[in-house]
């Protein structure tokens, strides 16, 4: 468990009539956010489910006790009405409920000395997460605390989304801990909130219809003709969602993560705009796309009044980037910056809203507009304390599928990088993700180290309409040559599983992509004894050009040598490099 703060998605503010949030009566009938409406309808599409539940998991080791840890929680749902919130549709609409401070859903069971303790008491854990809410009925909140020993308990939190975002978990323990402390101290509880969700959610409609069909107008236009970029699947798509996922965690290296901030400094991106400019080129080799669409949950806290409330703000983005034309890196940092403050200057608009004026094409087995969803985490680490107790993060359990993938990268305030995929298990197999993860470090390493370089190979142009001047080819293909284009050709044969290579075939055109550039480079090395740039490899595309500037690179080092020589040591080093 960490402290999560998307901070890197937050909005340039939109000023507009009437902008501060103000308390609305609790007499009359209290609508849902839009986005707590669109959870509302997925909840009722998935016949609830757990797609959009959320965990707080934790070992607590000290002094501790677990029934003014019940009295706390009591507290922070008197404190947060969304806590305390049901949901009724009875009118047709949607409406929230809210029910006045009472008894909360907190189950603490003592397996002190009892067998299998801690097997047990994770199963207590396990079944309270994997446990749908009926939100007609239930309060979006269940606690778990299974007693260990007299100075060891296992917590288990589960929230359903519609009450709760990853900022919500952060504020939740926050004043979990704080009301603990008090209660312990006989100290007063802290001051009412001045707003309450249910307010925030009414000032959220007043602008959803301030801002209207021209709101939705740039979303419209950005997004037209939009198809969802779509991986590779290991099996086929359903009919229906299958929402069967897992998870996988891979560790950036501390070196190639210092990259991230080095490229930020020198071309003015953010750590997230160069993360995602990496990931969608990484989309782009993966499926041959150059229009590549994301999508982005934006934190949607630009007010303070936010700041310390549990509540859903997050709104969801669709970041397309045009990567056509075979750009560099840098020309796609360019793009990706663009591409991301435009949408955050048009984030007052409702995710619900951009799907009905785009009217992407339905399928129940799908999302609409995107199917693999980008974010970056600023992880400030798990609160050392939680009523004194020391907190100790359980291991995340694997989570429903709510897309195909969804690729986080948390990031600590000293830059150490971790990505974490959520995937589709029915889609994916676990191996197909890792290969996923590893090549996105690779090509962050590469792409951050040597901005320059070419990201994304240009589309090969058509081939023209045959006429009477041009008729068919005039020259047949030119084989291999010699010793150094025959393991050139061999190397690219075997990593791209095309047979007949000629002296005159293009890599990229042969399906070639700037993940196995890296390893045509290697494949060099080991045979040639050669250490070519990367930049090289991507300028030097054919056969014979490479061969060329492979042949040049012997004889800088052997420049005494003549070029039957240099002929005669590239042979015997292409015999043994393929041995």
């Amino acid at each position: 468990m960490q402290t999560r703060m998307p901070t890197q998605t937050k909005a340039p503010p939109v000023s507009c009539a009437g902008d501060r949030i103000r308390p609305v009566p609790r007499t009359g009938m209290l609508r849902l956010s839009p986005g707590q409406e669109r959870l509302w309808f997925l909840d009722g599409l998935h016949d609830g489910g757990t797609e959009y539940l959320s965990w707080l998991r934790m070992r607590l080791r000290g002094p501790w006790d677990p029934a003014v840890f019940a009295r706390a929680v009591a507290e922070v749902v008197r404190r947060h009405e969304v806590l305390r919130t049901r949901y009724q549709d009875t009118t047709g609409e949607p409406v929230q409920v809210i029910d006045p401070p009472g008894p909360v859903d907190v189950t603490v069971v003592d397996l002190t000395g009892g067998p299998d303790a801690g097997t047990r008491a994770m199963a207590l854990l396990d079944a309270a997460a994997s446990k749908p809410f009926d939100l007609r009925r239930e309060h979006p909140l269940r606690v778990v605390v299974a007693r260990l020993a007299p100075t060891e308990h296992l917590v288990g939190v589960t929230l359903h989304h519609i009450a709760a975002d990853a900022w919500s978990c952060d504020v939740l323990l926050r004043d979990l801990d704080q009301a603990y402390r008090a209660l312990v101290a006989g100290q007063p509880m802290p001051a009412p909130l001045p707003v309450q969700y249910a307010d925030v959610a009414a000032w959220q409609q007043v602008r959803r219809r301030a801002t209207g069909v021209a709101g939705t107008a740039y979303w419209r236009d950005q997004l037209a003709g939009l198809e969802p970029v779509v991986l590779p699947t290991d099996r086929p798509r359903g009919t229906r969602r299958d929402p069967r996922g897992d998870m996988l965690a891979v560790d950036v290296p501390q070196h190639v993560a210092r990259l991230v901030d080095t490229t930020g400094e020198r071309y003015g991106t953010t750590p997230f705009m160069t993360l995602l400019a990496v990931f969608q080129v990484l989309l782009a080799h993966r499926t041959g796309r150059t229009d590549v669409a994301v999508g982005l949950p934006a934190a949607g806290r630009n007010e303070p009044e936010t700041e310390d409330l549990i509540g859903f703000f997050i709104n969801t983005l669709v970041l397309r980037t045009d990567l056509a034309g075979g750009p560099s890196f840098t020309e796609v940092l360019d793009r990706v910056r663009e591409t991301v403050l435009t949408a955050l200057m048009h984030n007052d608009v409702p995710f619900e809203d951009v799907v009905a004026a785009v009217q992407p094409r339905r399928d129940p087995a799908r999302n609409p507009l995107f199917e693999i969803m980008f974010q970056v985490l600023h992880t400030a680490g798990t609160p050392g304390t939680l009523g004194g107790a020391v907190v100790e993060p359980l291991p995340a359990i694997a989570t429903a599928a709510k897309f195909d993938l969804v690729f986080t990268v948390h990031r600590t305030a000293a830059g150490e990088l971790r990505c974490v995929l959520e995937y589709a298990s029915g889609l994916f197999d676990q191996a197909t993700m890792q290969r996923l993860a590893d090549d996105y470090v690779v090509l962050l390493e590469r792409l951050a180290g040597e901005p320059e370089a070419r990201a994304v190979q240009p589309a090969p142009a058509p081939p023209a309409a045959p006429t009477a001047s041009t008729g068919p080819r005039a020259t047949a293909p030119t084989p291999p040559a010699n010793p150094v284009e025959q393991v050139i050709a061999g190397i690219w044969s075997r990593l791209l599983g095309v047979d007949d290579i000629t002296a005159d075939d293009d890599f990229f055109d042969l399906g070639g992509h700037s993940l196995l550039v890296a390893r045509v480079r290697t494949a060099l090395r080991q045979a040639f004894a050669v250490d070519l740039p990367v930049q090289v490899l991507f300028e030097a595309t054919s056969v014979a050009e490479l061969a060329a500037v492979v042949t040049a690179a012997v004889r800088t080092d052997v420049s005494r040598l003549s070029d039957s020589q240099v002929q005669d040591l590239l042979s015997r080093a292409a015999r043994e490099g393929t041995r």
